[in-house]
């Protein structure tokens, strides 16, 4: 049905009492609507902009989960993090996201979502804007990032122009940073690169790319969050100039283990056995080569069977590459030819909670770090113990892992291993032997509370906002 006159554009007053018109976007679609900007957008109704219109509300551009869903298959751990975040934001929250299969809008609680963008699409950036201006009131932005999020680096380079944009027309941009490299040559296997000369050439040519990103990155940016206090300190030494604050990676209190017996039996794996685990996407920068060959070799520990679970599929964000499908075969092949290792695919949202429940022990062989584990946060929501390679130990700096370890009467060196096999075979052995396991369980314990999300979300309502805006138990009430 066209639409009627009246219904082709809506009117907002702001506070200085200016008006602003704008296209109205139909409340339903459909054959009658011939105007191609509508068709690209999807359906939000006057009385929803208007709602959500307002000051005191934050727009967020980000991956997203599939409806109803937290964490989704195909979609980055990004996704899920921004749900998390945001679900514990106590005022409105309007999400711009990737699309799944058409523009959609839709509420979830307090949140509107705006699927208006479709990755690896130079355009994004315009049809966000175009989503912007239907929001004139809000001024506040918080854009997940990082060098490749969106599809490819060109696309996401564009959002620096993006942000720069918005800062330049009087919008408070802020940036959650998902990675800081400093060299990318710590990541050859993850990217493509060999050890040649050629390789290297590329590599000093990525960092260059990755610096001037960084630094550009603070010049657009009101301030740059990172998700670890080390993160930080490297981004801090590639853009002196950047303000920077670390909130820590959320852990999610929703997600509760199961009975062990219960979860084992649901995997047919005897209840006495010893089950040691990978969860995550297959990455070469993760380790799970590493993982696969190093237990491999182990059927028997501590006079037990052993089972060996990686439990994770392809990456959705580099499954196209050649290099990439060659990592993920010799991971398979290994997986195929040893009897007591599963390879499960990507697990599903609802049987998160029976694999970690499962496990004995999590580890975590990652060659290099650059970003908080997202993994590392459910290994606390199941409150599971876990041992981490030699580089991600760095991760441990922050204050909060150096108190929590104290308290549970363990150092760094208890839970970390060099990136060899017989090191990870030792360090799992002496966790399953001597009591530590207990010991890494409580800390778990620990870190599940101190790091919960509703903590975390405060944290980014605290930079984003003054504390006379923020709400402690209403969504922005007072705009109704």
């Amino acid at each position: 049905m066209p639409l009627s006159r009246r219904e082709k554009h809506f009117s907002i007053q702001d506070n200085a009492n200016n008006i602003f018109h704008y296209p109205a976007l139909p409340v339903q679609s459909g054959p009658g609507i011939e105007n191609n900007y509508m068709n690209r957008m999807p359906t939000i109704s006057n009385t929803t902009i208007k709602r959500y219109n307002n000051p005191d509300t934050l727009i967020v551009v980000s991956p997203y989960p599939k409806r109803g869903e937290t964490y989704s298959t195909g979609k980055t751990g990004v996704a899920s993090y921004t749900k998390n975040v945001i679900k514990n934001i106590h005022r409105r929250v309007i999400v711009l996201c990737d699309i799944d299969t058409e523009p959609e809008s839709y509420t979830e609680d307090h949140v509107l979502v705006i699927r208006c963008f479709r990755n690896k699409n130079t355009d994004m950036w315009l049809d966000l804007m175009r989503v912007l201006r239907l929001f004139p009131l809000v001024t506040s932005i918080l854009t997940q990032y990082d060098f490749a999020m969106y599809g490819n680096p060109l696309v996401s380079s564009l959002g620096l122009i993006f942000l720069g944009y918005l800062r330049l027309i009087k919008y408070r941009t802020f940036v959650t940073l998902h990675h800081v490299v400093d060299d990318v040559m710590k990541l050859k296997g993850h990217v493509g690169l060999g050890s040649g000369p050629k390789d290297q050439f590329i590599g000093d040519v990525y960092n260059f790319l990755f610096h001037t990103f960084y630094r550009v990155l603070a010049l657009v940016s009101t301030q740059v969050i990172v998700l670890e206090t080390s993160l930080k300190e490297k981004l801090e030494s590639l853009a002196p100039w950047v303000k920077a604050a670390a909130v820590p990676h959320g852990v999610d209190t929703n997600l509760k283990p199961i009975n062990i017996k219960l979860a084992r039996k649901k995997l047919g794996i005897p209840a006495r056995d010893h089950v040691i685990m990978f969860f995550g996407y297959i990455n070469w920068f993760k380790g799970a080569d590493i993982f696969a060959r190093t237990f491999a070799r182990v059927q028997k520990m501590l006079g037990k069977n052993v089972h060996i679970i990686i439990a994770g599929g392809e990456s959705p964000t580099l499954s196209g590459k050649h290099y990439y499908q060659d990592f993920f075969r010799d991971v398979r092949h290994v997986v195929n030819t040893s009897k007591h290792i599963t390879l499960t695919g990507y697990v599903p949202q609802k049987d998160i909670a029976t694999y970690f429940s499962a496990a004995d022990l999590v580890v975590f062989p990652y060659r290099h770090y650059m970003t908080a584990s997202g993994v590392l946060s459910l290994v606390f929501s199941y409150k599971k113990p876990f041992i981490i390679s030699r580089p991600l130990a760095e991760m441990f700096h922050s204050d909060d892992f150096v108190a929590q370890l104290n308290n549970a009467g363990l150092k760094t060196s208890d839970i970390t291993f060099d990136l060899y096999p017989q090191s990870i075979i030792d360090m799992t052995h002496d966790v399953l032997i001597n009591g530590r396991k207990a010991k890494l369980a409580a800390m778990a314990t620990s870190l599940r509370a101190s790091r919960s999300y509703s903590k975390v979300a405060r944290g980014y309502e605290e930079i984003i906002f003054s504390p006379a805006l923020s709400f402690r138990s209403h969504a922005a009430v007072r705009y109704t």
